[in-house]
């Protein structure tokens, strides 16, 4: 073997630009739009100039994708169709921001999310989750089959309640969830030109705007009452009294709003399908939850999950970081180039879209040994096969715009497996009709329908 053959870098791009033909399979954007990339990734390679009622750069190589979100990032912004048609619900907070008021807020609000700020969380995480697990007890005994889906939206929206608002959304619960679902609908829209804007009267845009008077409302109330004096340690505290290094001013109530309905819409959607997908996962897979139970019951036993616990649950992690692979929730991203960019030997022009998906990047078979095979030992730290150091695994993305609730979304994820796989198996009913749906998220189109068998 010669020397350069071994000095290749395995992640560098060695391909070329393809146009794929006017309106290639279009079609399928209707139906499943990540079956849509994926094909065309699969006919024309990692980098694809796709033409149609929509122009964009598919990218689906990790040189690419890291160049796109770290190394070139400056030339590449938030300003394309898709994300100016999230601005109509999210205004301008850290999700769909730029340039200054981005850096600002970004540097405002990292301190707040870091590993060891979100542990002041776990107890409420627990008690969430513990709380479920007491209510599933009569499911149990009595062999009811349900969604759990739903019970994931449930938990992962009350511990976002309870972190953001001390005593969570109380009788607000349901309208909440309401306007949740028609913000996570809206969004996952097509952006259609004239229709997408907020002026045109459209059914989805009337829905929105019904659903954004209604959570600012409540949102405005919360902030009202702190601002009285109210005394909680929760986030909203947190975010109204944090202050700007360099102005010393705080964020304006519209700012928090926009944060804090960011953290709502982003966070509990995203943690709600990732833990449907796993309990899905380890049905099919009765080894690797039978190991799973075995690290449980060594680390933990019989008595209540601690903080302490979290770090030594390493294999409880690893199925985590499987199900994201495999099931990214925000399985699509995209940036706008803001001017003539050299990508992988070709110029994307300024104004370009460039597009990639998780759902394809995380089974791509040039970097994956088997990738439709569930297999979390794949995420062993001294596995070869490990990609967490690489852009071949982003379910968070990358570079300086990583979800800033990494280390929230984690930690909550590892809870609620760990509680529940402690006291039950979650079986799939042979009733389930099982089908990917990808929108804003990816998510079992009929959730999953299961039963319990306590351990």
């Amino acid at each position: 073997m010669d020397t350069n053959s071994q000095n290749a870098d395995p992640f560098e791009f060695k391909g070329e630009l393809v146009r794929a033909p006017w309106f290639y399979r279009q079609w399928m954007v209707a139906g499943n739009p990540s079956l849509f990339f994926d094909r065309l990734a699969k006919d024309f390679g990692d980098f694809v100039h796709y033409r149609g009622l929509f122009n964009f750069y598919l990218v689906n190589h990790p040189a690419l994708v890291k160049q796109v979100l770290q190394e070139t990032h400056k030339s590449f912004d938030k300003n394309s169709v898709i994300y100016n048609r999230f601005r109509n619900a999210f205004g301008d907070g850290l999700v769909v921001s730029e340039g200054e008021k981005w850096r600002r807020q970004r540097k405002l609000m990292h301190p707040i999310f870091s590993p060891i700020a979100v542990k002041r969380f776990f107890d409420v995480m627990m008690d969430s989750a513990t709380q479920l697990g007491d209510r599933w007890e009569a499911r149990c005994r009595n062999g009811d089959v349900f969604n759990v889906a739903d019970d994931m939206n449930q938990i992962t929206l009350e511990i976002a309640g309870r972190a953001l608002f001390h005593d969570g959304f109380d009788e607000e619960s349901e309208k909440i969830s309401h306007w949740t679902h028609v913000i996570n609908h809206y969004s996952a829209k097509p952006p259609v030109p004239i229709v997408t804007s907020l002026w045109f009267p459209s059914p989805a845009n009337l829905r929105l705007k019904s659903a954004l008077k209604g959570f600012h409302a409540f949102l405005q109330e919360m902030i009202a009452g702190r601002r009285r004096g109210q005394d909680h340690e929760d986030l909203l505290t947190i975010l109204l009294n944090a202050r700007h290094e360099e102005s010393g001013e705080p964020m304006t109530d519209i700012e928090v709003m926009e944060e804090v309905l960011g953290m709502i819409i982003g966070g509990h959607e995203t943690s709600s399908a990732a833990l449907t997908w796993l309990w899905y996962e380890l049905h099919q897979h009765p080894e690797i939850e039978k190991r799973l139970h075995n690290e449980i019951d060594e680390v933990v036993g019989n008595r209540p999950v601690t903080l302490v616990d979290v770090p030594r649950l390493k294999y409880a992690k690893m199925i985590i970081d499987e199900t994201l692979r495999l099931h990214p929730p925000f399985w699509f991203e995209n940036r706008n180039a803001m001017e003539d960019v050299e990508l992988g030997g070709a110029v994307v022009p300024k104004g370009a879209m460039v597009a990639f998906s998780r759902y394809s990047l995380h089974r791509h078979p040039d970097f994956w040994k088997d990738p439709e095979q569930f297999n979390p030992a794949r995420f062993e730290p001294d596995n070869e096969e490990n990609k967490r150091s690489t852009y071949a695994h982003v379910p968070f993305g990358g570079g300086p715009r990583i979800c800033i609730g990494i280390n929230f979304a984690v930690l909550e994820l590892v809870v609620i497996l760990a509680v529940i796989a402690q006291r039950y198996r979650v079986v799939v009913d042979e009733r389930d009709r099982h089908q990917m749906a990808a929108h804003l998220t990816m998510t079992p189109r009929y959730g999953v329908q299961v039963k319990l068998e306590r351990r």
